[in-house]
This record gives structure tokens, C-alpha cells and sequence, in this order.
């Protein structure tokens, strides 16, 4: 099968991407041909580390708009050579992009939605506080602007039952929605003995709590810093990993960091191999606010999971999905600093929960998040569009 995958994503640190490199890598050890269209070269996509060659947050929102733009131009002039079309967009409030591009190619297309609408009450809330995060997605991510499509594709993937009954209520055809959980680059998650992933990374001996990401607002990476000064009052020689992604705020993090008085227990690092990363601490702990603004299921978690990691992360509906609710991870309330910390507590003080966490995740990643089978339920969706929308 020729099948072209195409997304919009302006960003190389970035889930979906993430996702898009797995599978193509997938697809052609299958003998299937793909060719890749993005906002990035195929070269930079094929590099071991990414995350040294990403824009990041230099260009500006009309540069963005510009890159992305761009795209679907050359997603049409390939998908009019491919058997499939597997489209990648943000969320449903852009199916009408789809369709659009759709009308463009007419080729089979397979729409795949990185994450979930956001819910407009709850982000109004928070506004204040990343006004220049959330206004987009309450603007643009909502259902109203969902509804505004044809909905012509053939089929729909997501990564979540959260995201297929968000589908439904928005009158998607039930026959046309896939759930199938998103995949990572497994190749660059190498496991290594954490002695030596503490000295390639100059981190000290004892007990480490790791956070890798952005500096957003949806991060929860405040709430941890808020965290962390509890965690010491339990494990005094404990210390705080902080791996940047380049983006976001760093000024304020470390302003965060310093009002919290733990300056000294805290190790800043930049962009990292994150396996290595994983591989060096003893719990990593993802605070997420909300699950929008990342891919769904949120790649740092999966990619945590497979390098087997005790994680804590939040009880919200998506992640408590993802975890089979805390079989492969503690979960805190988000936003909740006191309950953050008792979670990292307990796995720093208990290692017998972590290592059931660690068993639990080498389960589901060999069995539910298993790339061979994802790949080919891939394979099955395609298939499926190829039937409904003949060239």
C-alpha cells in the first residue's frame, strides 16, 4: 500500500510527531511505502536526537501560521499519488481542515486527532494565570467550532475512549471511529544501568525525582515545585530533576523554584535523550493540569512506561485510562501540591509499589501498546477508508 502521512504540527518536540515517526517506521517494515509530508525535512526526522534540531518557540505565531500553511499544498501533491491518505490534525475542532484537504486530493483519507476538546469553562478559569496558552484553545478547541464539518473521511483515530465518546456526542459515524493508542519512538528509549545514565547526565547519587517537558502552564511543573519542599521534609537527601524542553517560560521556573527554597536540591538540565533521563531517576513525576496542549495519551508517559519508570502523574479521566486507573502509576489530584508529594513519598520510601508499577507497565507496553499490533490495526483502518471512499 502507498500511504502518505501527513501532519500539521509546527513543532518537532511534539507527541504527535513522535507518533508519526513510529509509525512510518512501522508501516515500512511491513513493505508498505510511506512517504512523510510535515513542517519538517524527512532528514531532520530520521535524526537519533531530535530534540537538538527543534524550533522550539523562536518563530513567531504568524511564522507558524505561515509553516503550516505550507503544508497543505504538498500534502495534496503527494496524497494524489498514495492509495491512502492518514491526515493528522490537533483536535476535532479541525475536521474542517480535513475536509477541505479532502476535497483537494480526493484520495481515501484517514483523519487522526492528537488530542481532546478542551472544556471551556475549566480553561476560562485558569486564563489568567497563561492567558497567551489558553485563549487560543478556548477560542478554537471547543465543540462549537467541532461541529462546523463535513466529516468526509473514511475514518477517525484516537488514541482514548475518552476521545471516541467525545466523537459520538459530536454525531461522528460510530463505524468510522477507531481507537487505537498512540504510538512513540521506541528506538530512542534505551534502557541503561542508572549509575552510568547518572554520570552521563553529571547527576548525583541518591534518591531523584524526574520532570521532562515544557514549560506550559498545563505542565503542572509549578505544582511540583510546590511539591517538592514537602518531599524533603520526608526525604531529606531527595533532589529534583528539571529537563527543559526550551520551551516555555525558564525565568519563572526558576523564580518558582527559588520562593520554594530549594535552590540547592534542584538540577537543571536542557534538552536531554530522555530514556537516559528515565533511566538515571528513580520516580518521574508528570503533574499534569489538563490533557490538552500534548498528545493523547501524553508521549513523556508512554515513553516512561517503556523505559520502566515508577511514575506519578494525575487522576485525570484520560490518564486514569491510560493507567487502568493507577495500576502503572500513582496518580495526585491535579493541582493538588500535598497530594503530589505524598505520591512521591511513598514511592521513594516504598520500593515494592514501584516495582509493581514497573511489572504492570512491561505488561501493558508488550500487550495493549504493543507496535506490532498498533501497526497493524493501523493497516485495518486504512483498509476500511480504502473500501468507503473508492478512488
Amino acid at each position: 500500500m502507498r500511504i502518505c502521512l501527513a501532519s500539521i504540527h509546527p513543532r518537532m518536540l511534539s507527541g504527535q510527531i513522535e507518533a508519526l515517526i513510529a509509525l512510518s517506521r512501522g508501516l515500512e517494515s511491513l513493505g508498505h511505502s510511506v512517504q512523510v509530508v510535515s513542517a519538517f525535512r524527512p532528514d531532520d526526522l530520521r535524526q537519533q536526537h531530535r530534540w537538538a534540531i527543534d524550533f522550539g518557540d523562536s518563530q513567531s505565531l504568524g511564522s507558524k501560521v505561515i509553516r503550516v500553511a505550507g503544508i497543505i499544498p504538498a500534502v495534496a501533491a503527494v496524497a494524489r499519488r498514495c492509495d491512502v491518505l492518514h491526515f493528522n490534525v490537533p483536535t476535532p475542532a479541525f475536521t474542517a481542515l480535513a475536509d477541505l484537504v479532502y476535497l483537494l486530493v480526493r484520495r481515501p483519507m484517514v483523519v487522526g486527532f492528537e488530542a481532546h476538546l478542551a472544556s471551556v469553562p475549566t480553561l476560562v478559569a485558569r486564563l489568567r494565570y497563561a492567558p497567551a496558552f489558553y485563549a487560543p484553545r478556548i477560542v478554537v478547541n471547543n465543540g462549537l467550532v467541532a461541529r462546523i464539518a463535513l466529516r468526509q473521511a473514511g475514518g477517525y483515530v484516537v488514541s482514548s475512549e475518552l476521545q471516541r465518546r467525545e466523537l459520538l456526542s459530536l454525531g461522528y459515524d460510530r463505524s468510522r471511529v477507531h481507537v487505537i493508542p498512540n504510538l512513540i519512538d521506541s528506538a530512542k528509549l534505551r534502557r541503561s544501568p542508572s549509575n552510568e545514565a547518572r554520570t552521563a547526565l553529571g547527576l548525583p547519587a541518591g534518591p531523584l525525582v524526574g520532570f521532562v517537558g515544557h514549560f506550559h502552564d498545563v505542565k503542572g511543573h509549578d505544582v511540583l515545585i510546590d511539591a517538592f519542599p514537602r518531599v524533603l521534609r520526608a526525604v531529606p537527601d531527595a533532589r529534583l530533576v528539571i529537563a527543559w524542553s526550551g520551551i516555555g517560560d525558564r525565568s519563572a521556573v526558576r523564580a518558582a523554584i527559588a520562593r520554594a527554597g530549594i535552590a540547592d536540591r534542584v538540577a537543571e538540565l536542557g534538552r536531554v535523550d530522555v530514556g537516559q533521563l528515565f533511566s538515571a531517576v528513580d520516580v518521574v513525576a508528570l503533574p499534569y493540569r489538563f490533557t490538552i496542549g500534548q498528545a493523547a495519551f501524553p508521549g513523556t508517559v508512554l515513553e516512561a512506561m517503556t523505559v520502566g519508570v515508577p511514575v506519578v502523574t494525575t487522576s485525570l479521566p484520560l490518564l486514569v485510562e491510560l493507567t487502568e486507573n493507577g495500576r502503572m502509576a500513582l496518580l495526585a489530584r491535579a493541582g493538588d501540591a500535598n497530594d503530589l508529594a505524598q505520591q512521591i513519598i511513598r514511592l521513594l520510601r516504598e520500593p515494592a509499589v514501584g516495582e509493581r508499577l514497573v511489572e504492570a507497565q512491561r505488561i501493558a507496553m508488550a500487550e495493549r501498546f504493543s507496535p506490532e499490533r498498533l501497526i497493524q490495526d493501523y493497516v485495518g483502518v486504512y483498509e476500511q477508508a480504502r473500501f468507503l471512499q473508492p478512488t
